[in-house]
């Protein structure tokens, strides 16, 4: 179980730290940014619910609607909106190691929500660490895009949807070990769908002038980037801490500046490297004082 727990996180990891990649590539196509978070979490939102359908899986009650709908607004709505909206003004790298703090601000909400997850001093250390790699970001202004980026704004949206997602995740947590994975999933997903598809309408209208490159890349982020990690983290959620679930944060800045740089000519300063070094190094400390992972909880598998 140990290994398919960090099998979980590494192709979570991969699925969300290849994502940002593709939305700063889907916005050099020419898609808007409302049109990319419709558009990925309709995709999205069909590949779960067929997925439901083949497992021959009823759709949730009114129970758990009620409770998707807080968990997919704080956990899948809100961060889709404000991280799409950071990217425009950074490069994917530079946001991958702001979203890497989403395990310390998971810290900290899991201390005040879960008692079995409260703060203690190396939890406190890595977030201490953090904060002053985020200083050396914001303060020297490196956005990964030179003068064409806005470090602040984006550091602004970005760190919004930390805080607001890192919520999510504890919420998620506190009951996904009573609930089937799909069954969780599903009105998150659909409710995503409910309140990101009417705003890209209202925004940007119909996708009609979309490049089939753009449209490939909104499909990747659909699926590799949204339905297989999300499925995953609350896989995960029934079976590990809300801290450890949110792990896959710690690898998203390291595929997101590599790729960036690679496929994308983004910029990787070493003043970037000082910061994101400073954000993984508390990451490191607040992963090191969560217990080893358990044995598979009481939750059912995703398959099978």
């Amino acid at each position: 179980m140990r290994a398919r727990i960090w099998a979980a996180i590494i192709i979570s990891s991969v699925g969300w730290g290849t994502a940002g990649i593709a939305t700063r590539a889907a916005l050099r196509e020419g898609v808007g940014p409302y049109t990319i978070m419709g558009i990925r979490i309709v995709i999205a939102t069909a590949a779960l619910f067929a997925y439901r359908m083949l497992r021959r899986r009823r759709l949730p009650d009114a129970a758990m609607w009620r409770l998707g709908a807080v968990i997919g607004l704080t956990n899948i709505t809100a961060p889709y909106i404000l991280f799409t909206l950071a990217v425009q003004h950074a490069s994917a790298g530079f946001l991958g190691l702001l979203i890497a703090n989403i395990p310390l601000v998971t810290a900290i909400w899991a201390h005040f929500l879960l008692p079995d997850e409260k703060m203690n001093q190396r939890k406190a250390l890595g977030l201490s660490l953090a904060v002053g790699g985020l200083a050396v970001l914001l303060v020297t202004g490196e956005s990964g895009l030179g003068d064409a980026g806005r470090a602040g704004l984006s550091a602004a949206l970005a760190l919004g949807g930390v805080v607001v997602s890192s919520f999510g995740g504890v919420h998620a947590r506190r009951h996904a070990p009573n609930h089937e994975v799909l069954d969780l999933a599903g009105p998150q997903f659909a409710l995503g769908a409910a309140v990101l598809l009417p705003l890209m309408l209202a925004i940007e209208g119909l996708p009609t002038a979309v490049s089939a490159a753009g449209w490939g890349l909104m499909v990747y982020m659909a699926l590799a980037g949204t339905f297989m990690p999300f499925v995953l983290f609350f896989w995960m959620l029934q079976r590990v801490s809300a801290t450890t679930a949110s792990l896959p944060s710690y690898v998203i800045p390291v595929i997101a500046l590599a790729g960036g740089a690679w496929l994308l000519d983004e910029q990787v300063s070493w003043l970037m490297a000082v910061g994101g070094g400073l954000i993984l190094a508390g990451v490191v400390f607040t992963e090191g004082a969560e217990p080893a992972l358990p044995p598979a909880g009481p939750g059912p598998e995703v398959a099978g």
